[in-house]
C-alpha cells in the first residue's frame, strides 16, 4: 500500500505539472519509461496507458508551441539515418509484421530522445535529466545491491520489465548508469545548502557501490567486463589518475574483506578462460551465433530486418541446430549488421565514434578559462559519466543483443544535449567580457565632441567587399 502512494504522490501532481511545463512532461515521461511503477505498485495501473499519456502530453504542445524535436545536432541526424536504415532494411525482411512493429517503437523513442535535444537547454535541466535517468533505474538496482549484501551473496536470476529484462541485461544496464550519480551536481537543483542538498549527494553517491554489489549479484560474466571496463575508463578520465586508481584498489580491497564475493561468483568468472575446457555451452555458442549474424549481414547487404535476426536464424544456421532453434545473436554489434546491413552498422558504429569525441571536446571546453568553477565541474563530470556509460555498453553489448534500449539512446540524446549546452556557456563569458571591454572604454574615453567610439572589429570573413566582377570592369 506504501508502495502505491509514493508512486501516486509522484504521478498526480507530475501529471498535472506536466500539462503546464514541457520539460516537466519530459523528465516524467522518461521517469514512467525506466523505473516502470507499474511494475512496483501493488494496484494494476497497466490500463491507463500511461506512458502513451505522457508521450501525448509531451510531443502534442510542444510542437503547437514551435518546440520541435532537434534535427541538426550530428547525432540527432545519425538517429535519423539509423532509422532510415531499418526501414530500407524492411525490403529483405524475414518477418516485415515484426519489423513494423519494432520501426514504430524506434521512431518515438527517436522523438523524445531529439526533444531531450531541445528541451534540455539549462545546466539545471541536464543535471535534472541525469538525476532521473541515473534514478530510475538506479534506485532497483540499489536496491538489489542492498538486498546482495544483506542476504549474503543473494543471485539475481531475473531482472527488470522492459529491455534488461534477465539477469545479464539487468548487469549491462545497471553499468550504464551507476557512474551518471559521479555527475550529480545538485546544487543546481537545491540551490540552497542544507539537508535536501546533502542528503540527495550522498544518496546518490551511495548508489555507485550498491549498483556494484548487484552486477555482482546478476552473477554475468558480460556484466563483469562491462562493470571493469567501465570503471577503468573513469578512473582514467580523473585529473589525477594514479590517485584515482590507488583508491579504487584500496576501496575494493576493504569492500571484499567487509562484504567477501560468493566463491560460486568466482568460480563463473573463471570460465571466461576456460569455457572451452569445461565445455560450457553458453559460452562455446557465442562465437557461432556472431558468425551467424555476420553471414546474415554478407548475404544481405541491407539486413534481415529490424529484431528478425531470430527469425532468420534456421536458415543461416551452418551447424544445423547444434545450440537451438530460433537462437539469439548475443551482439548488439553483430545485431545491428545482421538485421541493417552495412548502412546500419556504418551509423552504429558513426554515432559512437562522434558521441565519444563530442564528449571528450565537452571535456576539453570545461577547461575554458572565463568558466566559472560550478559550470567548469558540471561540463567535466557529465563528460566523464557519458563516456563510462558509453565504454560500459561497448563492452558488454558485445554479448547481448540490446542495440534497441532506452538507455543507450538517451545517451546520445545527453550528449547532444550538454554539447549544445557547453557551447554556449564557453560563448557567453566570452561575449559578457567584450562588452565590458567596450563599456570601460567608452567610460574612460575623452570628454570631446570630435571622439568617436571605437566599434569592435568586424572578422574579415564578414567585412563588405566589391565584387569581383566590379574590380575587373575597372568600375572602382
Amino acid at each position: 500500500m506504501l508502495r502505491s502512494l509514493i508512486i501516486l504522490a509522484i504521478l498526480i501532481p507530475g501529471f498535472f505539472a506536466a500539462l503546464r511545463n514541457r520539460y516537466v512532461a519530459l523528465v516524467m515521461y522518461l521517469w514512467f519509461a525506466l523505473f516502470r511503477p507499474q511494475d512496483w505498485m501493488w494496484i494494476d495501473i497497466t490500463s491507463l496507458r500511461l506512458s502513451m499519456v505522457f508521450g501525448i502530453v509531451l510531443l502534442v504542445p510542444a510542437l503547437a508551441t514551435g518546440l520541435f524535436p532537434n534535427a541538426t545536432h550530428p547525432l540527432s541526424i545519425g538517429m535519423i539515418m539509423f532509422l532510415g536504415s531499418s526501414i530500407i532494411s524492411q525490403m529483405g525482411a524475414v518477418r516485415p509484421d515484426i519489423g513494423w512493429v519494432w520501426i514504430d517503437f524506434l521512431f518515438r523513442l527517436f522523438l523524445a530522445c531529439m526533444l531531450l535535444v531541445t528541451l534540455t537547454s539549462t545546466s539545471k535541466r541536464v543535471v535534472g535529466v541525469f538525476a532521473v535517468i541515473g534514478g530510475s533505474l538506479g534506485f532497483h538496482a540499489a536496491k538489489a545491491g542492498l538486498a546482495f549484501i544483506v542476504g549474503g551473496g543473494t543471485r539475481f536470476a531475473d531482472g527488470l520489465a522492459g529491455a534488461f529484462v534477465d539477469n545479464n541485461g539487468y548487469a549491462l544496464g545497471t553499468v550504464m548508469i551507476m557512474l551518471l550519480a559521479t555527475a550529480q551536481n545538485m546544487e543546481r537543483l537545491v540551490p540552497a545548502e542544507g539537508a535536501i542538498q546533502n542528503w540527495l549527494r550522498r544518496g546518490f553517491y551511495l548508489s555507485v557501490p550498491l549498483c556494484t554489489f548487484a552486477v555482482i549479484g546478476t552473477y554475468s560474466r558480460g556484466g563483469f567486463l562491462s562493470l571493469s571496463a567501465a570503471l577503468l575508463v573513469f578512473m582514467m578520465l580523473q585529473r589525477r589518475r594514479l590517485t584515482a586508481l590507488a583508491s579504487l584498489a584500496a576501496v575494493l580491497a576493504l569492500v571484499i574483506t567487509v562484504v567477501p564475493l560468493p566463491k560460486s561468483y568466482t568460480e563463473r568468472l573463471q570460465t571466461i578462460q576456460t569455457y572451452k575446457e569445461v565445455g560450457e555451452d553458453s559460452a562455446l555458442s557465442r562465437p557461432h551465433f556472431w558468425k551467424v549474424g555476420i553471414n546474415m549481414g554478407l548475404a544481405n547487404p541491407f539486413g534481415v530486418g529490424l529484431r528478425q535476426y531470430e527469425a532468420a536464424y534456421d536458415q543461416f544456421d551452418f551447424l544445423h541446430g547444434r545450440f537451438g532453434s530460433k537462437r539469439a545473436v548475443h551482439s548488439a554489434h553483430v545485431q545491428v549488421f545482421a538485421e541493417q546491413g552495412f548502412l546500419g552498422a556504418l551509423v552504429w558504429f558513426g554515432l559512437f565514434a562522434w558521441a565519444s569525441i563530442a564528449c571528450l571536446r565537452i571535456r576539453a571546453r570545461s577547461f575554458h578559462e572565463h568558466l566559472s568553477a560550478a559550470d567548469s565541474k558540471l561540463l567535466f563530470t557529465t563528460a566523464n559519466a557519458l563516456l563510462t556509460s558509453m565504454t560500459g555498453f561497448l563492452v558488454g553489448g558485445s554479448f547481448l543483443a540490446l542495440a534497441l534500449n532506452d538507455v543507450t539512446w538517451l545517451t546520445f540524446g545527453m550528449v547532444a544535449a550538454v554539447d549544445r549546452l557547453s557551447i554556449r556557456m564557453c560563448a557567453e563569458p566570452a561575449a559578457e567580457l567584450a562588452l565590458q571591454l567596450q563599456v570601460q572604454a567608452h567610460a574612460h574615453a575623452p570628454a570631446s565632441p570630435y571622439y568617436v567610439t571605437p566599434q569592435p572589429e568586424v572578422p574579415l570573413a564578414f567585412r563588405a567587399v566589391e565584387s569581383y566582377s566590379n574590380v575587373k570592369a575597372g568600375r572602382i
